[in-house]
């Protein structure tokens, strides 16, 4: 791993640890911010699971604020030590969309709709980011990449065979051809 690579990881997985571990710490910190959301995306999640599960998913923000702050707390863990980095980056992800889906209160001043804005900038930017460890190779083409530079590799290198095979069927063709000349000329010579 490079320098620049490792202290990019450190910096984006950091920035994921810290606000996990305030979220589980301090949950209600976030309530404000995260009921919004679960207002709705909890009867959503609930359907989802069906009727079997669905009193297994949470209602409580404090428990949510918790859950999502684990979320972070283990992405940040993978991005930072390189163990299932990829994996910590869609956990990363899965943690900022409470962030990224939250709305400014009804009657916010043009101070707050700022500071919401830049905020909300930042997290967008965050969840990016996150994305982009998801798709993370670790400086290596992926294997996508690598099946297909190999079948590329291996159709020129049949089109070059097929080509020598092709000159070289056409070279034992003429020497045929020469042999089978000089065989008759030799039996016409026999025969005089």
């Amino acid at each position: 791993m490079n320098l620049l690579r490792g202290v990019g990881r450190l910096l984006l997985g950091g920035f994921y640890i810290v606000n996990g571990v305030k979220s589980i710490k301090e949950p209600e910190r976030y309530v404000a911010q995260v009921e919004p959301v679960a207002d709705r995306i909890v009867p959503l999640a609930r359907k989802a699971v069906g009727p079997d599960a669905a009193s297994y998913v949470p209602e409580n923000p404090e428990t949510l604020v918790r859950i999502n702050g684990a979320l972070s707390l283990l992405g940040g863990l993978g991005i930072v030590t390189g163990i299932g980095r990829r994996a910590g980056g869609a956990l990363a992800a899965a943690s900022m969309l409470t962030q990224v889906l939250g709305q400014l209160p009804e009657g916010a001043s043009e101070v707050e709709r700022a500071e919401h804005k830049v905020a909300r900038l930042r997290d967008l930017a965050l969840l990016g980011a996150a994305l982009i460890v998801t798709q993370d190779t670790a400086g290596r083409p992926s294997l996508a990449w690598r099946a297909a530079d190999t079948r590329r590799r291996l159709s020129a290198e049949t089109e070059r065979a097929a080509k020598l095979a092709k000159r070289d069927a056409k070279h034992l063709a003429g020497d045929a051809k020469r042999q089978a000349k000089h065989v008759k000329k030799s039996i016409e010579g026999a025969l005089s």
